[in-house]
C-alpha cells in the first residue's frame, strides 16, 4: 500500500466513525485501530489518539450527568464547555487561516462557518484541536484578543443531543449559561451547532 493510499484509507476510516456522530466503545477502538496503523505519521497519531480519548471522557461524563443531574441540557452542555476552555489544552493545528481549518476538520463532515462574522467573536484566530460537545465529534477554534481568549465549538447539530441551543437561522437569540466563571452561548445555524465561550468579567480564563 502506498502513503498516499494509507492516507486515503485513514481519512475513510475516520469520515465513517464520525458521520455515526456517536462515538461508543467500539467505534473508539476502531478509531485507536486507524491511529495503530499509521506509525509513520506520529502527529497524526497524536491527535487521533487525543480525539479519541476526549470522545470516551465526554460520552462517559455526559452520560452520568444526564442520569443523575438535574440541569437542563444546555447547562449541562455548558459545564462540558466550559471544562475544555479553561483547560487550554495544546491545538491540533495552529492557523490563523479559517480556510486552512476548514481543510483540517473537513473528517468532521461539515463545513466549519465564521463564527467572526456570525457572531461578533472578538480577537485573532489561532488555531484549532479535536473535541466534542455532548458525545458529537467537534473543533474548537480558539481566539485570543487584549480581553483574553475566547473558544467557539462547531458540530453537525444534533437536535435530541445539541436540545436547549438556539435557531439562529429563525433569528432566536443565543442561549446563555454560565458555568465554572465562564459564559457559553449556545446556538446554531445551517446544521452546525456553534457555542462561544469566554471568561466572564471579573474571572480568570
Amino acid at each position: 500500500m502506498t502513503d498516499r493510499d494509507s492516507r486515503v484509507g485513514l481519512r475513510q476510516g475516520i469520515r465513517e466513525l464520525v458521520e455515526e456522530e456517536r462515538l461508543d466503545d467500539a467505534q473508539l477502538a476502531r478509531l485507536r485501530a486507524l491511529v495503530d496503523g499509521r506509525p509513520d505519521r506520529p502527529s497524526r497519531r497524536r491527535w487521533l489518539g487525543a480525539a479519541a480519548a476526549l470522545g470516551g471522557v465526554a460520552a462517559t461524563g455526559y452520560l452520568a450527568t444526564t442520569l443523575t443531574g438535574r440541569a437542563d441540557n444546555a447547562q449541562r452542555m455548558a459545564e462540558e464547555i466550559a471544562y475544555n476552555h479553561l483547560a487550554l489544552a495544546p491545538l491540533d493545528f495552529v492557523s490563523t487561516n479559517l480556510d486552512s481549518l476548514r481543510d483540517a476538520f473537513a473528517v468532521l463532515g461539515f463545513r466549519l462557518l465564521d463564527a467572526q462574522a456570525l457572531e461578533d467573536v472578538p480577537g485573532t484566530l489561532m488555531g484549532g484541536r479535536f473535541c466534542s460537545v455532548a458525545s458529537v465529534p467537534a473543533a474548537l477554534l480558539r481566539y485570543r484578543s487584549e480581553t483574553g481568549v475566547t473558544t467557539v465549538y462547531q458540530a453537525r447539530h444534533d437536535r435530541r443531543l445539541h436540545r436547549g441551543t438556539a435557531d439562529m437561522d429563525a433569528g432566536a437569540p443565543g442561549v446563555l449559561r454560565r458555568a465554572r466563571g465562564v459564559e457559553v452561548c449556545l446556538c446554531h445555524s445551517q446544521g452546525v451547532l456553534l457555542a462561544q465561550a469566554y471568561a466572564i468579567t471579573g474571572t480568570a480564563s
